[in-house]
């Protein structure tokens, strides 16, 4: 992740003011989509509502120009939104069809490794009976001549045998070549489909992995484990400001400030989606993770953001968030669910502080 675009200078400055007219933004967002249900004629289903809450919050600029350009031309009808869900809201399944792709051919290229063994096995046992009748022979009186034809059968089945080992070799070698390929786009591959593409941090499909590891090993150590949900402030006023490509910047930006931060205490972020992240903390309990969050939120809103090519200033970027830490009743939605309660106390009360669960 690179943070070409962007120039953070001044830290430690006081954070910026917050804007009083978007502490209702919450609220607006509903109203945009019960205004695009009304004026689309869809019906407020699972899919269409999800397909509206990623719209108005921006979360995908090129979703959000495809619904543009559907609602324009009175095209957006159920089909289109399944259409735009398989293109835009599939990610991490795109991901899992190309593991499950790469193991299959991990498979098949075992059957076929294990072919190419039961040939040298078969090659093998031919030139053991080849030996074995030449011994027998060899037991009986032989003239010159009949010498002679034994020699130059046993010489012609010693000729195949090398050329079988020869060629195995070979085929080994070259197995262990694909398999070596394989297991690094299978790596690849693996990674890419629990990463977050834009940012670089875990997707939530990663992000769910790793806290059910942490979980787990928390309890059997005994041990603490917090997270945090952590939203950036007022960030599609941002996007309608300055526009999506340095809005993507932003993104990145955030997410590397806080994976540097955690990463030395042993914590993880993934994006959540949206401006939205999480951080994974081990080792950790209510207070300490608040406390590392709270640096964390500090250093992020003391810091003047500036565009790289022009230098012009983009002020400041805060994030909200909400602390808690696992419980032995909890799964991984409980958990992150008591988290993002406490992240939107953070919001009521004025965004661009941290706030942990109480409960």
């Amino acid at each position: 992740m690179h943070e070409g675009r962007l120039v953070a200078i001044g830290e430690h400055l006081a954070p910026a003011a917050a804007e009083t007219h978007a502490a209702a933004a919450g609220l607006a967002f509903f109203d945009q989509i019960r205004a695009l249900v009304v004026r689309t004629r869809l019906p407020p289903n699972t899919d269409v509502y999800d397909l509206f809450w990623r719209y108005v919050r921006d979360e995908d600029h090129d979703l959000s120009l495809a619904i543009d350009t559907a609602i324009a031309h009175d095209q957006l009808d159920l089909a289109a939104v399944a259409a735009l869900r398989r293109c835009h809201c599939q990610d991490d399944d795109v991901g899992a069809v190309e593991v499950a792709a790469l193991v299959a051919a991990a498979h098949d290229q075992a059957e076929a490794l294990t072919q190419r063994i039961e040939a040298g096995r078969t090659d093998l046992a031919d030139y053991g009976r080849a030996i074995a009748d030449g011994g027998a022979r060899l037991a009986a009186p032989l003239d010159a001549s009949g010498l002679a034809v034994l020699l130059e059968q046993l010489g012609s089945a010693t000729r195949t045998m090398q050329a079988a080992n020869t060629r195995l070799h070979d085929e080994l070698a070259a197995a262990a070549t694909e398999a070596r390929e394989l297991g690094e786009r299978l790596g690849a591959a693996e990674r890419a489909a629990i990463t977050d593409q834009l940012t670089g941090a875990l997707n939530r499909r990663g992000t769910i992995q790793t806290l059910e590891r942490a979980q787990s090993a928390a309890r059997i150590a005994d041990g603490t484990l917090a997270v945090a949900m952590l939203d950036i402030d007022y960030f599609k006023n941002f996007n309608d400001r300055f526009g999506h490509s340095l809005g993507d910047e932003v993104l990145r930006f955030v997410a590397r400030h806080v994976a540097d931060r955690i990463a030395p205490r042993g914590g993880t972020v993934g994006r959540m989606g949206g401006e939205e992240f999480i951080a994974i903390l081990p080792d950790h309990d209510i207070v300490a993770a608040t406390s590392v969050i709270d640096h964390v939120r500090a250093e992020l809103a003391g810091q003047i953001i500036r565009n790289a090519a022009d230098g012009s200033s983009m002020g400041r970027v805060s994030f909200s968030a909400g602390v808690a830490t696992d419980r032995v009743d909890d799964s991984c939605d409980t958990l992150i669910d008591r988290a993002d309660k406490a992240l939107y106390c953070a919001k009521r009360m004025g965004r661009d502080r941290v706030v942990p669960d109480r409960r």
